[in-house]
C-alpha cells in the first residue's frame, strides 16, 4: 500500500520531531530539571504544561483532556510519581506516560512500569534519549 503525499509529510514531521500540535505535561518539582526537559523539547515546538508535584499532575490531567503525553519525575512532594502515575493511568488508560529518575535502586524501573508508565529513564540521559522514547510511545515508531 502506497503512502499519500499527506501521509508522507506527516511521517516526516514525526521523524523531524515537529510536534507543534501536541501538549505535554511535565511533572517535576525542581525548576532546573524542568528547564532541562523544556530545552530538550524546544525543537519539537510542543506546548508544555508544568506540574510542580504529583498532585498537581493528577489535577491538570483531570482538568485538561487535551494532554498528549506525561513526563514525570518519580521523586516529588505531595504525591510521588508512582502515585500520580497510578491515578492518571486509572483515568486515562491510553495516555502515554514516560517516567524518569536519578535513583537507580533495584526495581525502581519495574515498579514505575507496574504503576502504569510506558518507560522509565534513569539519569543521566540526553535529550535524544528522551525524544526517541517519546516518539516510540506516542507515534508507535
Amino acid at each position: 500500500m502506497e503512502s499519500t503525499p499527506d501521509q508522507n509529510a506527516y511521517n516526516q514531521k514525526i521523524l523531524r520531531y515537529e510536534w507543534d500540535q501536541l501538549v505535554f505535561l511535565i511533572a517535576e518539582d525542581i525548576e532546573m530539571n524542568y528547564l532541562f526537559l523544556a530545552e530538550a523539547l524546544k525543537k519539537t515546538k510542543v506546548q508544555l504544561l508544568w506540574a510542580v508535584n504529583g498532585q498537581d499532575a493528577v489535577d491538570i490531567c483531570l482538568s485538561d483532556n487535551h494532554i498528549d503525553l506525561v513526563i514525570t519525575d518519580i521523586q516529588m512532594p505531595v504525591k510521588n510519581g508512582f502515585e500520580a502515575t497510578r491515578e492518571i493511568r486509572a483515568r486515562f488508560p491510553s495516555l502515554p506516560i514516560i517516567a524518569y529518575t536519578a535513583y537507580s535502586y533495584e526495581g525502581v524501573k519495574e515498579k514505575m512500569l507496574l504503576a502504569g508508565a510506558q518507560e522509565c529513564l534513569i539519569k543521566p540521559f540526553d535529550s535524544k534519549d528522551m525524544l526517541t522514547t517519546i516518539r516510540k510511545y506516542l507515534f508507535k515508531t
